[in-house]
């Protein structure tokens, strides 16, 4: 068991701060998705967009990978927690 130390109702609450976080980071990911949307219509023919478009790209991607960071340890902790 990783965390030998914690008890039950710790490990439940770091599994609901984890899965709070989780769902937080996925409507953050899903409303840039939409503006990323909506800027790539309005801004094609600006002189900024191909920057606004990579840095905007980038924030996902940062977005992303945290995201399947906090869903490795949210599956961790509910595997240990049915151990």
């Amino acid at each position: 068991m990783i965390y030998k130390g914690l008890e039950v109702n710790q490990m439940k609450k770091m599994y609901k701060m984890i899965s709070d976080r989780l769902e937080i980071k996925k409507s953050e990911l899903k409303e840039l998705q939409e503006q990323f949307t909506v800027m790539c219509e309005r801004e094609m023919q600006s002189g900024t967009f191909e920057r606004n478009a990579i840095n905007d790209l980038i924030v996902m991607q940062q977005l992303k990978s945290e995201i399947a960071e906090l869903e490795h340890w949210e599956t961790l902790l509910r595997v240990q927690m049915t151990d």
